[in-house]
Parts: C-alpha cells; sequence; structure tokens
C-alpha cells in the first residue's frame, strides 16, 4: 500500500475519533467551569472538593485540547 493511501486511510479513520475528542475536550472544560462558576450545582459536596475537581476538570480538558492539537497538526 502506498503512503497516500495510508495516510488517507489513517486519516479517514481519525475523523469520527477527532470529534469524539473536540467534543470530550468541551465536555470537561464546560463542566469545569460550570462547577466553579455555579456554587448550588453539586452542593451535596463540599465546596473544597468541588472546587478541586472543578479544576482538575479544566486542567484535563486542556490536556486533552493540547493533545489533539498536536496529533492533528501536520508534522514534516
Amino acid at each position: 500500500m502506498s503512503t497516500d493511501k495510508r495516510i488517507r486511510k489513517k486519516l479517514s479513520f481519525r475523523s469520527p475519533m477527532l470529534f469524539v475528542g473536540f467534543a470530550m475536550t468541551l465536555f470537561y472544560l464546560v463542566l469545569g467551569t460550570w462547577l466553579l462558576a455555579d456554587k448550588s450545582f453539586l452542593s451535596a459536596m463540599p465546596t473544597d472538593f468541588r472546587d478541586i475537581f472543578a479544576i482538575m476538570l479544566v486542567v484535563y480538558g486542556l490536556y486533552r485540547g493540547w493533545r489533539i492539537w498536536a496529533d492533528t497538526r501536520i508534522r514534516d
């Protein structure tokens, strides 16, 4: 199989996975921001733990976004 065909085959599979990756990145960022902004959401959870969890979600969302960006950019 030529290199061009392998690249096209790989990109055709990656397109749905790329969409899922972007969706999950957005989900983590939105959920983390929502937890930080709305103190009544998950009010049964102690505030300190909720804030730490929200920050971890935002950081993980940023990490996932960076990984998607790094994996999709064209390398020479």
